[in-house]
């Protein structure tokens, strides 16, 4: 055997090696976040205690954590190997970063159908997680409104506005700080799926500003006729990130004006309903330390947003995720206290409850 041809069967075995082991993914180690780089203190993010610091620095590590894994590591099983290896808490998070690479890893092949399928339908209880990450995947490429929206078609007819939500995250978190105009770009989404995207913005804006309540609602009420949209992101990232000091979302929706109440309290619903799904029994714990008011709230909210996903998937008619978000707060401003304090009782359920707590007088 020649030199020349001995030298192309190494390469030959040494490409066959690197196809069956999926090592040449490293090479995408390029395209990686640096963990060092994502942190409270260099993004700039208003943030108002060193505990805080701590949580969302980890949160930030988290998710370019997942990223990596799944544009490097040789599978996608093994991606969500380091998913798992996370604490509970965390895991949401580098799971929507794996979402995020989805595409990347699949040389920028994206297909409706295989997403649903090796992700959505096989971690079932990330899903929420799963749509944003790919909006954001979208935003970061700069994506235009129509090419967002072409993303979506074949998704989930009602968890595809998700995407959306993420879309707007990234250009709140990354480029609203350096040109606030970017959030025009979201003016060109047409429909129901602009607000979603300034939901999304209104959880970029939590990240950037939660220390600083006053500054965050100046913030919000910038989006104009989006506020409330951007009240609803505030809502739901509040609880997301802080499921086990629900007092902190709670103080902060007391501060908003009274307009965005509605949709913050939509907003916390949702996200807990996410956390709900991302681990039950580690959320349950953290519901289980509340004020049984307040826990009361709680299982009402979600189980109420649960009935009527249901109801509406069983409509089948189109702008479900308006209508699903919709008839779940006006159910809330009717039977939950604002902000999530405890369920609303009839006048016959106040007597009844004072009758049975009065104490007796003696014969």
């Amino acid at each position: 055997m020649g030199v020349f041809a001995y030298i192309g069967v190494i390469a030959i075995l040494t490409l066959g090696v690197a196809v069956a082991t999926g090592w040449w993914r490293r090479l995408f180690a390029a395209f990686a976040i640096r963990p060092a780089e994502m942190t409270v203190e260099r993004l700039g993010l208003l943030v108002a205690t060193s505990q805080d610091t701590e949580r969302v620095n980890t949160i930030l590590r988290s998710f370019a954590g997942g990223f990596n894994a799944m544009i490097t590591r040789a599978s996608v099983a093994a991606s969500h190997a380091y998913s798992d290896s996370l604490p509970v808490f965390y895991r949401p998070f580098a799971e929507e970063g794996l979402a995020m690479g989805y595409t990347l890893r699949h040389l920028f092949r994206y297909n409706p159908t295989s997403f649903e399928l090796n992700l959505v339908k096989a971690r079932p209880h990330y899903r929420y997680l799963y749509y944003v990450g790919l909006g954001f995947w979208s935003g970061m490429r700069n994506h235009s409104a129509e090419r967002v929206a072409r993303l979506t078609e074949g998704l989930d007819p009602l968890h595809r506005y998700l995407c959306f939500d993420g879309y707007g995250f990234k250009h709140a978190f990354f480029d609203y700080p350096k040109d606030p105009q970017i959030l025009r770009r979201l003016d060109a989404l047409e429909g129901y799926v602009r607000k979603a995207a300034y939901q999304g913005v209104g959880r970029g804006m939590w990240f950037l500003f939660a220390g600083h309540p006053e500054v965050l609602i100046e913030h919000i009420a910038k989006l104009g006729e989006h506020a409330g949209d951007g009240a609803a992101g505030l809502g739901l990232a509040s609880v997301f990130v802080n499921p086990d000091r629900l007092e902190v979302a709670q103080e902060l929706g007391k501060a908003l004006p009274a307009e965005w109440h509605n949709d913050y309290h939509l907003g916390m619903c949702f996200g807990l309903k996410a956390r709900a799904l991302n681990d039950l029994d580690h959320f349950q714990q953290g519901v289980g330390r509340l004020p049984r008011a307040v826990q009361d709230a709680v299982y009402a909210s979600i189980r109420e947003c649960d009935r009527v996903e249901l109801l509406i998937r069983s409509e089948g008619e189109e702008d479900g995720y308006r209508r699903w978000r919709g008839r779940v707060t006006a159910w809330m401003a009717e039977n939950i206290e604002y902000p999530l304090a405890g369920i609303v009782q009839s006048e016959s359920e106040r007597l009844e409850e004072a009758a049975t707590s009065a104490p007796r007088r003696r014969a």
